[in-house]
This record gives C-alpha cells, sequence and structure tokens, in this order.
C-alpha cells in the first residue's frame, strides 16, 4: 500500500519544479483543473477553508482571490510548503494563507472546525482511504462542503491514448526535466491504474456517502484523465 512514506520523498524531488513542470506534462491543462474544481465551491462570508495536500499551494492561492476566505493549506512535505511560502510575495497574495505540516490522517483541528475542506492527488498515496476520508469529513461543518480533484483512469477509446500519455510521454518528459521528475514520471501511471483498480469513481462516490455526503457529485475531465467530485455534508 501507499503512503506517507511514498508521498515525501516523491514530492521532494520535484518542489522546486513542480509548478511549470506539472503545467507543460498536462499540455497547460493543471491549472484549468484547479478553476474547474472551484467553481463547484460555495462559501459563507466570511469562510475557512482547509486544503489538504496543497502542495506549491495552487489552489490555496486561486482561492485567496475571493474575498473574506483565510485558508489553512496543509501538506506532509515541507519542501513544497517552502515552495508555497515563497510564492506568496511573488505572486503578491494577500496574507490570507497559513502553512502547516501535517498528515490527512491526523487533522490537527477540533470537529467541524472548516466551511469547505478540499483535497488534491491525495487519496493515492495514503493507507486507508475511508479513514483518511472520515478524517477529512470530522473537520467539515455540517452544511459545508468537500471538494476533491486527482488524475483518474479514462474509459473507452481513449484509453489507450492516456496510455501512451502515461507509459511514454511522462516517462520521457520527466526524464528530460530532472532525475526527482524522472522518478516521478515513471511511477505515475501505475500508481494511477492500480488505485483505479482498487477504488473505482463508483467506489469513492460509496464512501463519501458514507462519511455524509448525500449529494456528491463526480465529473470527468481531460478525456476522462482528471477526476473532480464535490459535496455537501449534511447538516
Amino acid at each position: 500500500m501507499p503512503g506517507n512514506d511514498v508521498a515525501r520523498p516523491l514530492f521532494s524531488g520535484v518542489a522546486s519544479s513542480y509548478e511549470w513542470a506539472s503545467l507543460l506534462l498536462s499540455y497547460g491543462q493543471y491549472r484549468g483543473w484547479h478553476r474547474r474544481l472551484l467553481e463547484r465551491l460555495t462559501l459563507p462570508a466570511p469562510a475557512l477553508v482547509l486544503d489538504m495536500a496543497t502542495g506549491t499551494g495552487a489552489v490555496a492561492f486561486r482561492l485567496a482571490r475571493r474575498p473574506q476566505v483565510r485558508i489553512i493549506a496543509a501538506d506532509i512535505t515541507r519542501a513544497m510548503l517552502l515552495q508555497a511560502q515563497a510564492r506568496a510575495p511573488r505572486d503578491g497574495q494577500p496574507a490570507a494563507i497559513d502553512l502547516i505540516e501535517c498528515t490527512a490522517e491526523a487533522i490537527p483541528f477540533p470537529d467541524a472546525a472548516f466551511d469547505a475542506v478540499i483535497f488534491t492527488y491525495l487519496l493515492r498515496y495514503v493507507s486507508d482511504v475511508p479513514a483518511t476520508l472520515r478524517e477529512l469529513t470530522r473537520v467539515v461543518r455540517p452544511g459545508g462542503m468537500m471538494l476533491s480533484q486527482d488524475f483518474a483512469v479514462p474509459r473507452g477509446v481513449f484509453y489507450p491514448l492516456w496510455r501512451v500519455h502515461t507509459d511514454l510521454v511522462l516517462r520521457l518528459g520527466g526524464a528530460l526535466i530532472s532525475p526527482g521528475w524522472r522518478r516521478a514520471g515513471a511511477f505515475l501511471g501505475g500508481s494511477i491504474r492500480d488505485f483505479y483498480r482498487r477504488w473505482p469513481e463508483e467506489r469513492i462516490v460509496d464512501v463519501w456517502r458514507e462519511c455524509g455526503f448525500a449529494d456528491v457529485q463526480a465529473k470527468r475531465l481531460s478525456l476522462g484523465g482528471a477526476l473532480i467530485m464535490w459535496g455537501t455534508k449534511a447538516s
């Protein structure tokens, strides 16, 4: 089973180039996925949001443009958090984001602390998917939202194209960028396939519902290669 011991060294090795390399290797779609995800988010004013697995803070800083929103941006990889810390003055962002180092399996906040919880590229790196989703749910207030985004395995005629991308483009492109991206490019295709073999979309939706998100919805993007999910916690 994957876990934090996989995620930390993998993301530490790509932190300094994560933003531009992700944009390049996703054919420019990386930021669009974040925009489509946040289009589903409705918040009260003021609002407190947890961005779990924030990485370099791409989603958090985009969300910080909204008025009266404070964001706690959390990750287990210190190198990624340092990149997020460095981008704040570069992007001219307001001081509405707090960065913390923690795991999604043990979030250091009380029950119902947040108006929304967002997580990206997280569940493939945890050892217990239902337990992690329960922990994320715990810190969402009743009536608050949870949203996620990750890669997915396309269906039908688009699957062969996806295999070319993950088995060839990611591997070769990653090797050209850096040793860290060479490891990431070799890892990602198999990681995504293995995860969705064990945790297909329908099964993840069922776990969200068991956690209290009766209205959970999912949408595929980019010919099925990306998946966003969102729902409102029952009151």
